[in-house]
Order: structure tokens, then sequence, then C-alpha cells
């Protein structure tokens, strides 16, 4: 379950995914929204549940303060923390960030294996020297072990470099809400085998799939919000080659033509197939279906539910003074139709 809200939203909504019988909980973070803070209150509110982040900026933070703060979390959890990081689009690293986006996949390789050194800080010093990144951590014996012995590190990928980054220096993938099991059989899963056998890593990379994902006993409604989510998504070149890939080019080059002045249009151009390839949405007994018709076509370890966050942008919720209530609404429906009493 993706929890793209704020911290308040995120622990209600996580307590009540643990008590349905949810295995994993994933905050994510904004210009104006951390994804550490929330797990870090998810960790204490919980006692089962997984914790990750889909997804955390890995050139948000230095090393040593991504690193510290995972270690919080892991120990506040109990070991339950997935660190899922993301490199984000080149205008946000820029705009958001203040860092020149040059040589991403090779900083957001840096920054992982620098956290992965960290991670043993203790009595005996830390160091680590990259191109872009370089760490020294005297012998600090003062430091607490971390619970896990080793910090499980996702990333979001979707260019074939940062897929092979997922593979060769991190322990598996997260695959956008936009990849379903097609580009991921086809265009993920052997650049990141190919990159975990050559790195030698020991354990198979693990995959975590995001879902779009919305229940309404209004479907047209669900399909409309859906859509929505997916044109927001479309509409970056970023993602033209998934586009290129299920043959919706034309489709695509519709909403990036339309976004920018005229967003209802942009979202009219999503067609239905795109909806039916890429989101669930409908009902609840439905919902439930199609989740369970695409888990046996996703070759994945997880599959996070992601409610679409353009409800955040509710005009309605917004006027209200609780401008997180429709989204927060959805999400609740999603964790009604999965929980343990809907059958799960």
């Amino acid at each position: 379950m993706a929890l793209a809200c704020g911290p308040a939203d995120a622990l209600d909504l996580a307590v009540r995914a643990e008590q349905a019988g949810f295995d994993s909980v994933w905050t994510t973070e904004f210009s104006w929204r951390s994804a550490t803070v929330p797990m870090a209150a998810i960790a204490v509110a919980t006692s089962r549940i997984t914790i990750g982040s889909a997804i955390a900026y890995a050139l948000g933070r230095t090393p040593a303060v991504l690193a510290a703060e995972a270690r919080d979390i892991d120990e506040l959890s109990d070991g339950r923390l997935i660190l899922g990081l993301g490199s984000a689009q080149p205008s946000r690293i820029r705009d958001w960030l203040g860092i020149e986006p040059t040589d991403v996949t090779g900083r957001v390789a840096e920054v992982v294996e620098a956290v992965q050194a960290l991670w043993h800080i203790g009595p005996e010093p830390v160091q680590y020297r990259g191109r872009h990144v370089s760490v020294t951590v005297g012998a600090t014996p003062g430091a607490y072990p971390s619970r896990s012995a080793r910090l499980p590190v996702l990333l979001a990928a979707v260019n074939r470099r940062m897929v092979h980054v997922a593979g060769a220096v991190a322990d598996g993938l997260i695959a956008h809400p936009i990849v379903d099991g097609s580009a991921l059989r086809e265009l993920m899963r052997p650049q990141l085998e190919a990159a975990a056998a050559a790195a030698d890593r020991q354990q198979p990379p693990m995959v975590a799939a995001m879902l779009i994902a919305v229940v309404n006993d209004d479907e047209e409604a669900a399909r409309r919000d859906a859509a929505a989510q997916i044109a927001f998504y479309a509409q970056h070149a970023a993602y033209a080659p998934l586009m290129s890939h299920y043959g919706f080019e034309p489709a695509a080059a519709g909403i990036r033509a339309a976004a920018a002045d005229d967003w209802a249009a942009a979202v009219s151009a999503v067609t239905d197939t795109m909806v039916d390839r890429l989101a669930v949405a409908g009902p609840a007994q439905l919902v439930r279906r199609l989740v369970t018709e695409r888990l046996a076509t996703r070759d994945c370890a997880t599959l996070i539910l992601h409610t679409p966050s353009m409800l955040m942008s509710d005009p309605a919720a917004r006027a209200s003074g609780d401008p997180g209530r429709t989204y927060r609404e959805h999400v609740g429906r999603l964790i009604d139709a999965f929980g343990a009493s809907a059958g799960r």
C-alpha cells in the first residue's frame, strides 16, 4: 500500500492497513513532504508491517544523513525497513534539490554504496571514496549496532542505466506505476538480473511493482481518477519509451500537447485501453479480481497498490479546509477492499 500523503494521514492509514492484514506500507516524497518522517512515526505505531519508501530522493540528503535516518527508522521498527530511493527527474534534481543533474546514475550508485558502508558505523572507521561522494567517519564506539545486518535498498528505475544500478549495487527495483507486467519482464528483468549476476550479488534482485488502483462504486469516476494519474506520468518525456513499448505513443503525444494548457483535455486523451492496461479501477469486487489477475502476470515479490496522488489536489477537499480528505477516503476504500474481512 502506497501512502502519498502527509504524516498524520499516513500514520492513521498505516495502522489501518496493518490491522487489515497488509504486508507493507510505502511512503513517498515531494517538494513539500518527507518520506522518512512518516516512516519513523509508522514504525512506532505498528508492530508487524514492513515499512518502505517509494520513494525517497537519493540525492536530496547527504549519505551520512540518509544513513543516520535509516538507522533510526530501522531501530524504531525493529528491522522492518526497506529503503526505496529514486533519482527524480532532471528538472526536479536541479530545481528542488539544487544539484546539477550530471551523471545521475553514477551519483545514485555512489550514494547507495556510501549508505551501505555507513550502515556499519561503529568501533572501526568508515571510509568511502567515489567520483561524486566521499565520506570519512572515524571510529565511533558509541554507535549502537543496527537492527538489520544489511539495509535493504531498492531503486526506482525506468531507463536502462538506472535499472543496471538497481541490479549492480542495490538489492533490487521499485517498478514505476506505469510499468506493466510485459515491460517488467521484457525491458527490465533481463537488465536487472544481468547486472546482479555481473556484480556477483549473493541474493537475486527483489522487485516491488507499483499498480495504480482506485476503488469506487462509480466505475466511470474511478476510471477518470486512474486516467488523471496516467496522464500525469505520460506527459513527461522520460516515459516515452514505455509508451512506445505499449503502442500508446500517439495518445501520449496528445497528452503531452494538451497538458500545459488544458489538463482536462490531457486526461481525456488517456484511452480506455491505457486505463485497462496500466490501472485497476471500479467497485471493490472488480478491483480485487483485477489485482489477482495482475499478480499472476507480474514477476514481483511485492505489489504496491498506488491510490492516485492526483487526488491530493481535489479542489473540493481543499476548499473544505481538509485538503487530504479525498485522498484519505480513497486509500481507506482500498484498505477495506483488501482487508481480512474482505477475504484477503
